[in-house]
């Protein structure tokens, strides 16, 4: 792929946030132009945490995502009303509901995977060495942390 002059000054001198918010906006129009696209934004992501952990509570995914439990609690009702997940009374706090993909869930939650998958190959965040990769996680961890002080 060739850049222009331009191209490079603009990713250059661009704040880090701003290439973070940069990068999550493509990854979203990348996923639109898939034909196999899917109209789930956050909804997907919800979706393949569920399917990945067992045991996930409402209150674990809102914590994972940074989402008030009113968000998760929306989402949650779509993803059960199109019959990707349900929900389970714990059998060792009859208060919580774990969350489940159904069999159509984890259909779905594969195919958003290797969508996930597929863009992560093409912009090359797969060729981060695990350094950099911890470093973004540690990014993410203090910027969550400052909010808490």
């Amino acid at each position: 792929m060739t850049r222009n002059n331009d191209e490079i000054d603009k990713f250059d001198s661009m704040p880090f946030i701003s290439l973070i918010h940069h990068i999550s906006k493509n990854r979203l129009r990348y996923s639109i132009k898939n034909p196999n696209h899917v109209d789930m934004v956050h909804e997907g992501r919800y979706l393949m945490e569920i399917h990945k952990r067992k045991n996930l509570s409402q209150d674990d995914l809102a914590h994972t995502f940074g989402q008030s439990k009113g968000t998760i609690a929306k989402a949650l009702r779509k993803l059960e009303d199109k019959e990707y997940v349900e929900r389970e009374i714990d059998e060792n706090n009859r208060r919580k509901y774990i969350l489940k993909t159904t069999k159509k869930g984890d259909d779905l939650a594969v195919l958003l995977k290797k969508d996930l998958d597929e863009w992560e190959e093409h912009v090359g965040i797969n060729e981060l060495d695990e350094k950099s990769k911890r470093q973004l996680i540690e990014i993410a961890r203090k910027s969550e942390e400052i909010l808490k002080e």
